[in-house]
């Protein structure tokens, strides 16, 4: 989904181009648990969504992410 892979980068000030599906939190050094908010809270207002707990911790991975978004969103 390129929204989420634009709001990954723009949180964690990094190139679009450089986010894959297996980009995780050990791949990017300024994802730490205040920037891992700072997306939750992004993807929530971008999408109109809002996580549980356990979706926001699952969350580590752009697929991950991807997948739960897209459940929350039935895909669109």
């Amino acid at each position: 989904m390129e929204k989420v892979r634009k709001l990954v980068a723009e949180v964690f000030q990094i190139r679009e181009s450089d986010i894959t599906l297996e980009t995780n939190m050990k791949d990017i050094d300024s994802w730490d648990s205040l920037t891992h908010m700072e997306l939750i809270v992004s993807l929530e207002d971008e999408f109109g969504i809002e996580f549980t707990a356990d979706e926001i911790m699952e969350m580590t991975d752009v697929a991950k992410i991807e997948k739960i978004v897209g459940e929350k969103t039935n895909g669109n």
